[in-house]
Parts: structure tokens; C-alpha cells; sequence
């Protein structure tokens, strides 16, 4: 059974938390990609690919940043985060960034901080919300949960590599 939890705003002392969190989740995603394009691609086009998310969560943290910021919690713990933008003009609404710790994923924690967002989105007159993921098999449990809050249709994005040498 799922322990009780908390959706609330980012305050500045949970962004190592964030950190940590985001690096475990997505260090399977890094390497499944490696593992799609081979070592010698791999090596180069994901050799910054740490560095370059911890720099955008950083970002989206960061004072002055358009992104709202929130956290699931256990107690005191962080073991998830969301971020989200919002286009006035088209009344769009963005999920960006976000991540669960892989010791709480699966027990509908991302699931709710998804719903959570919609719905502050609904809040602020957004009449459509987008979510971009990965179609390689490393993003499937994301997949999931996106469609588990009724997110579809979706427009399949592919990228290819190839070797110069």
C-alpha cells in the first residue's frame, strides 16, 4: 500500500533532493539510449546528457523562471517533482521536466502530481495540456502514467544518428 503523501510548491532547500532524484531516474533512460545507438554514437551525443538535465532543472529552479516548481513528499522526504509551463496566449499548458524516485514509483505518486497539475492549469484557463516522453522502451512506464490521466492522442517524433567516420 502506497504511504500518504504531499503535492506543495519547490523551495530552494529541495533542488539537491531534485537533483538525486532526477539522476536516478533517468540514468536507465541515458544508458537505454547508449544501448539504441551503439557506444561509438552514444559516447557523443549523450556524453553531456547529465550535466545538461541537472543545468535545466537548475534553470526551471531558478529565480526569474516562467516554470512553477512542485514536490511530492513523504513526511519530510522529496521523492518526486513536477514542473509546468503555461501559454496564455494559446492557452496551452506544458509538463516539463518531472520524476519520480524509483524506490516510489509505481504507487500512483506520479500519477497524482499529474492530476495536481492539470488541474491548476484548468485553474488558469489552459484549454489544452502537452507532455512530451520518449517512444524508447525506457520511457513506457512514463508513457503509462501519462495515459493513465487521459493524455493521448500523441504524435510520434523520431530521431536518427548516424556515424561520419
Amino acid at each position: 500500500m502506497a504511504q500518504p503523501f504531499d503535492i506543495r510548491p519547490f523551495q530552494p532547500a529541495d533542488l539537491p533532493a531534485m537533483q538525486e532524484i532526477r539522476r536516478l531516474a533517468f540514468e536507465p533512460v541515458f544508458q537505454s539510449f547508449r544501448d539504441i545507438v551503439g557506444e561509438e554514437i552514444g559516447k557523443r551525443a549523450f556524453a553531456d546528457a547529465d550535466a545538461e538535465q541537472s543545468q535545466l532543472l537548475e534553470t526551471l529552479c531558478g529565480t526569474g523562471s516562467v516554470h512553477q516548481v512542485f514536490v511530492a513528499t513523504i513526511g519530510d522526504e522529496v521523492v518526486g517533482f513536477v514542473t509546468y509551463s503555461l501559454d496564455e496566449k494559446k492557452q496551452i499548458g506544458e509538463i516539463g521536466l518531472n520524476a519520480m524516485h524509483p524506490e516510489h514509483a509505481g504507487q500512483g505518486i506520479g500519477a497524482a502530481m499529474y492530476e495536481f497539475v492539470l488541474e491548476r492549469m484548468k485553474s488558469a484557463g489552459m484549454k489544452v495540456a502537452t507532455v512530451g516522453t520518449g517512444g524508447d522502451p525506457s520511457h513506457a512506464p512514463a508513457r503509462r502514467a501519462y495515459e493513465k490521466v487521459g493524455f493521448g492522442p500523441s504524435i510520434p517524433s523520431v530521431y536518427l544518428y548516424r556515424l561520419l567516420f
